[in-house]
């Protein structure tokens, strides 16, 4: 079911299984202020639903935010994340490896409690928040 909807972001939350999914569009129409105003409005509805696992869908998004930059947007987005009560977080990776090698510095600068795994495709990455095994092709 749709939870929230913008220009730039869906939240789409199955309460069966308790994971929210969104899936990260190409970004760079978009302004670092409405990105990280769109952060906030995910991690509102993670505390307003207690939802426990993500499932971020960012290998389509291109982002054209400098590298420090996007740091201090993912630091504060992995903070809130931390703040909130959610316990899996699984991001499928984007194929630019600058934004991935970022998220792993910020993972281990905050030292990241929630517990996260990057996956190449949605089928795994759903059978692992869902605790189940992905049965391999």
């Amino acid at each position: 079911m749709i939870i929230y909807q913008s220009g730039l972001i869906t939240l789409d939350y199955d309460p069966a299984t308790d994971i929210l999914y969104i899936k990260w569009p190409d970004v760079q129409d978009f302004l670092v202020p409405e990105i990280k105003q769109a952060l906030h409005i995910l991690v509102d509805h993670i505390r307003s639903y207690d939802i426990k696992k993500l499932l971020i869908e960012s290998s389509k998004a291109s982002l054209d935010i400098p590298g420090d930059e996007y740091k201090v947007v993912v630091n504060e987005f992995g903070q809130n994340l931390m703040n909130s009560r959610l316990e899996k977080l699984a991001r499928i990776l984007t194929p630019n490896t600058m934004r991935e090698t970022k998220v792993e510095e910020v993972k281990q600068e905050l030292n990241f409690s929630v517990a996260m795994r990057t996956f190449t495709d949605k089928k795994k990455a759903l059978s692992w928040l869902k605790g189940t095994v992905a049965e391999e092709a």
